[in-house]
């Protein structure tokens, strides 16, 4: 019950708290490391605020919550057609490191089309490190 509890006043802080109370929340939330608080986190990439929506991704990364990556790399690259990614450079950029610490094929596809086709270079850049992280892409420095 008490852990409940705290997750709810997690999930209300990542979603309406400050910046700090946002990563306070997120990394809480990963110390806690609970499915419930795993769904949190997930949810939490719906929010209005890009710095939550970018916090949950860190943390989601943080985790290596393979349940998560089909969540983040929707949320990097969009559908098939690349629409309905995530607006914001911050978020996607931050969805390109949690995809590059979880991996995995579906990981590798997402960070592959964001870093050819993002029309940000710090999201092409991050998805570049992450795929060299994965021994996808050799090293570029």
């Amino acid at each position: 019950m008490a852990d409940e509890k705290r997750i709810e006043d997690l999930a209300a802080l990542l979603g309406g708290g400050g910046r700090v109370g946002q990563i306070r929340a997120a990394l809480d939330l990963v110390r806690i490391n609970t499915p419930a608080g795993h769904q949190v986190l997930i949810s939490a990439l719906a929010n209005a605020s890009d710095h939550s929506r970018a916090c949950a991704t860190m943390a989601l990364g943080k985790l290596k919550l393979t349940g998560a990556v089909p969540t983040l790399a929707k949320v990097l690259k969009g559908n098939p057609l690349g629409f309905f990614k995530d607006r914001s450079p911050e978020v996607r950029q931050t969805a390109a490191f949690a995809l590059g610490e979880i991996g995995g094929p579906l990981a590798i596809k997402g960070l592959q089309a964001a870093h050819e086709r993002d029309e940000e270079q710090s999201v092409r850049e991050e998805a570049a490190q992450a795929l060299e992280k994965l021994g996808v892409l050799a090293k570029t420095r």
